[in-house]
Formats: C-alpha cells, structure tokens, sequence
C-alpha cells in the first residue's frame, strides 16, 4: 500500500507474516503526514512486525505526539531506522520503537516545542503554557528512554542539541549504530539555530563508502582465501601436464573495501621500504667510517710517526704500549658492531 504523498509509504509484505516497511521521510503535520492519515494506513499492519524508516526534521506537535503514542501501543515489535535526520518531532517519533539503530551517517536533534498564537496578551501566555507543558511532555519521553536526567535534558532542549550516531548511542538515544547510507539531503533548516545546510550536507556524506568490513565482505573474503589455499596447496599438486591447473580470480575492484584496506597496506609497505633505504644508506655511512679509521691506526702502526690531519686527532707510536691505537680499535670495533647489528 502506497499513499499519494511519495516520501511517505508503507511497503506489506507478501505474507502477514513478514515485516512490513514503513517510510516518514519529510515533515509531520498537514504539509506531509497527519496522524489520522497515519491511523487509517497503520491499522491494518497491527499484528504484523514492521521496520520505522525515518528521514524526518518534525513538524506539528500534536500529530507528532499522536504517531508516537499510536506506535508505542502497538503489540507487535516496532524497530526504527534513523536515516538522515530525526530532528524535533522525528527524535521524538524515532523513540517510539522498541529497538532504534541509527546509521552512522545521521543526525538527531532535540529542542523545545515551537508554537505560535496571535491574539491578545492573554491568548500567548496560552499558548505558551501549553508549549511549556508539551516540551515537560518531551524531556519526559527522552529522560525515560536514555535515563538521563530531567533538568539535563532541558538543558539539551533548550541548548537545540544535535548528535551524531557515537553521541546518540553514548547517551542511549539509540541500540546500535549501522553502516552508513546513501541520504536523500533535501531540507531546509533555516529555522534551527545550531547547525547550517553545509554542516547538513558534510555529515549525510560522510563515509559513504564504509571502512568497517561487512559480513558479506567476510564471508567474500574468506571465500577467496579458501579458494587460493586451495588451488596453490591441494588441487595444483597434480603432475598431470595435460589437465590445466586451477586457474583463481580475484577481482579487487569487485569490493571497495578490500581495495581500500590493500591502498592502506601499499601505503604502509612503502614507507617500510623507505625506512629499509635509509638504515642501507647510514649502513654504507657507517662502513665509510669504519675504513677511514681502520686506515688511519694501519699509518699508525706502520710508521711510528706523528699524524696530523684536518679534523682528526693525533696519534703517536708507543713501542711500549700504544694508548691512541687501542682507542681507535675500540671505536672501530663498536662502529663495526652497530653496523653488523
């Protein structure tokens, strides 16, 4: 079943006994979704499992509240998917699932019922006491669901908080954080005061093209393993010339993943070979030094002259005991054991 509105849908199964998928992406309120038309849609799926996609930044309070107290009554299991923002309203429906996971490229934001009233003085303090006793209402469903503090939450509130997936999870907004997703970022948010439409735009693009590998790519993964282990140590033993041996192909650019982790180990290999370069060179250094010296006790030793060079020290013969020859041997053997080592 699909309503007129494209951005709001119910997607049934072919049994009743699957999970349907229902869709609030957009606004709550008469410019999107009321919660009569969200009664008359939901009804006929109370039995049924259904999995809650939300890409919402709220809307009307009331209808709001509606949906999420229609969800919550609900006897079958309801989870909630966070897909780009649950802001307002849409944190406060999000909530109505028994379990909620939240892609790691999303936001949620919570902030203090909006309302307007024209009228005479009378008619705005009104009104704004029953958006006083809707936002009490909302730091309540909040405060229940992540157990932190009343007053910390009004503060939140009135602060208009917004957390990515590691915060909402730290302060038990959400279950569990999933891969990234590909967001639809069509929003105007000119009415929040935290946040700009670039600030939008960096989060729902940020990593895209996930880092974590996924179970699909493991079990892709160790498949290929299997098989190289297989055709390099087992079926490649044959000694017959005239069957072909097992030919393995591994298309890395198949999975972006698995080209990304090799890019990163390239990477690495190369700075080891630079490293490997360097020790070579101060190797070679090091040799140099050790010739020079052993070059300068062999003039020692056969001459049983005084030496003077530029930079280097003197070095006299002692027929009884050379004192400037053993120092030179032991530094020429400690250069040698540094370069051996």
């Amino acid at each position: 079943m699909e309503s007129n509105k494209s951005w709001y849908n119910i997607k049934a199964k072919s049994s009743a006994k699957e999970v349907a998928d229902v869709y609030i992406f957009d606004e709550i309120g008469l410019w999107g979704i009321t919660a009569q038309d969200f009664v008359n849609d939901i009804k006929e799926y109370k039995n049924q499992d259904i999995n809650l996609h939300i890409n919402c930044i709220g809307g009307d309070v009331f209808d709001g509240m509606a949906i999420y107290n229609i969800i919550k009554k609900r006897t079958a299991k309801t989870v909630v998917y966070i897909e780009g923002i649950a802001a307002s309203m849409g944190s406060v429906i999000a909530l109505s699932g028994d379990e909620i996971i939240m892609s790691e490229n999303s936001l949620l934001m919570i902030h203090n019922a909006w309302g307007g009233a024209v009228g005479e003085a009378e008619d705005v303090r009104k009104t704004a006491d029953v958006l006083d006793k809707l936002s009490g209402e909302i730091a309540s469903i909040y405060t229940k669901r992540t157990n932190i503090s009343l007053n910390e939450i009004k503060d939140m509130m009135d602060e208009e908080t917004w957390l990515n997936a590691d915060e909402a999870l730290e302060l038990g907004f959400i279950d569990s954080i999933s891969d990234a997703i590909k967001v639809a970022a069509k929003y105007d948010i000119s009415k929040f005061k935290n946040i700009t439409n670039k600030e939008i735009y960096n989060k729902l693009s940020v990593n895209i093209k996930n880092k974590k590998m996924t179970e699909d790519l493991k079990t892709w993964f160790n498949a290929k393993v299997d098989e190289i282990v297989a055709a390099v140590g087992g079926d490649n033993t044959n000694t017959n010339a005239d069957e072909p041996k097992k030919e393995v192909n591994v298309f890395l650019a198949d999975n972006e993943d698995v080209s990304a982790k090799l890019s990163e180990l390239e990477g690495k290999s190369t700075e080891l070979n630079g490293l490997v370069i360097d020790l070579k060179e101060e190797k070679e250094t090091l040799t140099k030094e050790v010739a020079r010296l052993n070059a300068l006790i062999s003039k020692s030793e056969a001459k049983g002259t005084e030496i003077n060079t530029d930079g280097d020290p003197t070095v006299i013969e002692d027929k009884k005991e050379d004192g400037n020859s053993l120092f030179f041997n032991s530094i020429a053997e400690m250069i040698k054991s540094r370069v051996n080592n």
